[in-house]
């Protein structure tokens, strides 16, 4: 047998390479432009999403602070209306004590006097207004307008009523300075004599902190009967609690020299700035 030199087995043929398809391209190509929109329209509602997830938590904080501002005044009214109630109950303890003493001297005609005058309180500062001549030792030069700005408010009645006492217990308090009583209006509120008309010692500040009139001590000047500014610092709190916390500054003018022998009312209105409010 012959062996045949010099030839090879002929290559075996590979697979062959997938021709592209151009119409598989154009699909796979609008598939990934479909999803690209997708992801975009999903990202737009996503920050949509966190958008109104910050106006709603900011909406839900504002309405937390307003329920907190609501509760804070219904507590200051409450503790207004049980300071009241306290005050009452001490007036009724003081008028039977005084009525036992009268019957004791047979002035029952007196008794019977004093029931039948009425005692009506203001019901806005602007009714309390127009009653300050009912007042003999005080006089007030406050702004109206300021005082009367306060009506606008719930609490206005309430209010009003405290500055109708406060007066009338700054009058009674120059009524007896003139008689003798020898302390300040802090002292006659604190140890008020028989039958006058205190103010509650926890609602008298007779000044205010150094550090108050340091930053802000020329909110404290207010005119005087001559229309010269005076610092007035001693005030009465017509609310505990609340946004405006109303304020009744005064100025002791009852004795020195040049005095007027009277009580100068120089401002009723909301709260003055101090370093709590700055």
């Amino acid at each position: 047998m012959h062996r045949i030199v010099g030839l090879r087995p002929a290559p075996v043929p590979g697979p062959r390479e997938p021709v592209p398809d151009a119409g598989a391209a154009d699909e796979l190509q609008a598939e990934v432009t479909v999803l690209t929109e997708l992801l975009e329209e999903a990202s737009r509602q996503l920050e949509a999403s966190t958008r109104a997830a910050r106006q709603a938590r900011k909406e839900n904080e504002a309405l937390a602070e307003q329920l907190r501002d609501a509760v804070a005044a219904g507590d200051a009214e409450i503790g207004d209306h049980l300071l009241t109630l306290g005050q009452l109950e001490q007036a009724r303890s003081e008028a039977d004590t005084l009525r036992t003493l009268l019957l004791r001297q047979g002035r029952s005609e007196e008794i019977a006097t004093a029931a039948g005058e009425p005692s009506v309180l203001p019901t806005s500062f602007a009714e309390l207004w127009e009653r300050l001549d009912a007042f003999a030792y005080v006089r007030v030069t406050a702004d109206r307008r300021i005082a009367l700005a306060l009506d606008e408010h719930a609490e206005a009645r309430t209010w009003a009523a405290k500055a109708w006492h406060g007066l009338a217990a700054l009058d009674a308090y120059a009524a007896h300075s003139k008689q003798g009583f020898a302390g300040g209006f802090y002292q006659f509120c604190k140890h008020a004599p028989a039958g006058a008309r205190g103010y509650p010692v926890s609602q008298v500040a007779m000044t205010e902190t150094a550090a108050t009139m340091a930053a802000h001590g020329r909110e404290r000047l207010f005119p005087d009967l001559a229309g010269e500014r005076r610092e007035m610092q001693p005030h009465l709190k017509l609310a505990a609690r609340g946004n405006l916390c109303p304020r009744l500054h005064f100025l002791d003018d009852l004795a020195g020299n040049g005095a007027s022998g009277l009580v100068i009312v120089g401002y009723v209105g909301p709260h003055l700035t101090n370093r709590k409010t700055s």
